[in-house]
């Protein structure tokens, strides 16, 4: 059974802190959050240890994973003293805000010897290895275009404001459209081109959109905040020489045919606004499975993390802003 120390248990750490307590192949033996009062109710009566700072926890514990879910500003921070005190760690996309921060982490992660994988959940959520598998077995011949599109209200539901601040979160770009980006790069790698246009922040609105040039065909990603009340949505639509397949709210349509969301993901309540985590859970498992193993993570590695950083910043770079 491995050992799991967890910081951060709000949003997406009430997420990960819940898979660890259903499971019986871990041990949650530790978690910190600065806010006493909410690692209180998280914790309840069980037997898991507190703190409110994250030194003292490193300091203190000896565990097989340290699984990192604080706010996006302190990624970079949190996994760099987490490596450098000898953790494996899995840190909550993104890896870092900045390429210059995921460059340290790389670099921490290979003089550490230890393990460290970004939870790019996209990449194990069935509906998006379903598109994956019909593009890379030309079930319907070649790709021409794609379509990613990830939909939200304003998030204000986060601790102190926090997804509000560009410096702290970086906006849709780092937030949102990360996902998808993400998703791309690990199927096909860097574009040839990007055009892109970014509506930044007025009065919380923010969106992002653009369109990625490959060698016969185009990626386009969008994703947005808006001040409206509005459900998280996540779709995509590919066409192809022969065929299509579009993710809707109803499930798969593939070339016409209904396949029903419920035939592929196992549905558990998060205590956030997303309620699929078969992509979460399967993150973790994997992650532990690679470390119980002594085999380096290989469906994420820190270089192609590093590389979804590295291609936010150039839609950013190229973006014309509104």
């Amino acid at each position: 059974m491995l050992k799991v120390a967890i910081v951060g248990v709000g949003g997406m750490g009430g997420t990960h802190f819940k898979i660890y307590n259903n499971s019986d192949e871990f041990s949650l033996v530790a978690a910190c959050d600065i806010r006493a009062d909410l690692l209180k109710e998280r914790v309840g009566e069980q037997n898991i240890r507190m703190y409110t700072a994250f030194d003292e926890m490193l300091k203190n514990e000896k565990v097989d994973i340290i699984d990192i879910c604080t706010p996006s500003y302190l990624h970079a921070e949190h996994a760099l003293m987490a490596l450098n005190a000898g953790f494996n760690v899995i840190c909550e996309k993104p890896m870092a805000l900045d390429t210059e921060s995921a460059k340290q982490i790389r670099l921490a992660a290979e003089k550490s010897g230890k393990f460290f994988m970004v939870a790019h959940v996209v990449r194990f959520m069935r509906k998006f290895m379903y598109l994956q598998n019909v593009i890379e077995s030309k079930k319907y011949g070649k790709l021409l275009r794609l379509d990613l599109k990830r939909i939200s209200t304003v998030p204000t539901w986060t601790w102190e404001n926090w997804m509000l601040s560009e410096e702290k979160s970086g906006l849709t770009p780092f937030d949102l459209s990360i996902h998808d980006v993400d998703f791309m790069q690990y199927l096909f790698g860097q574009p040839k081109d990007i055009q892109c246009v970014h509506y930044k922040l007025k009065d919380n609105n923010d969106y992002i959109i653009a369109n990625h040039i490959y060698d016969g065909f185009v990626v386009s990603t969008e994703a947005a905040w808006y001040k409206t009340d509005i459900p998280f949505m996540t779709t995509y639509s590919a066409v192809f020489e022969n065929g299509y397949v579009n993710l809707t709210k109803d499930g798969i349509v593939d070339n016409g045919d209904l396949i029903a969301l419920d035939k592929l993901d196992e549905v558990m309540d998060t205590g956030i606004n997303i309620s699929n985590v078969d992509g979460y859970a399967a993150e973790i498992f994997y992650f532990a499975d690679c470390v119980k193993k002594g085999i380096e993570p290989q469906k994420i590695t820190v270089q192609s993390s590093f590389e979804s950083v590295e291609l936010v910043e150039k839609m950013k770079k190229c973006c014309i802003e509104m």
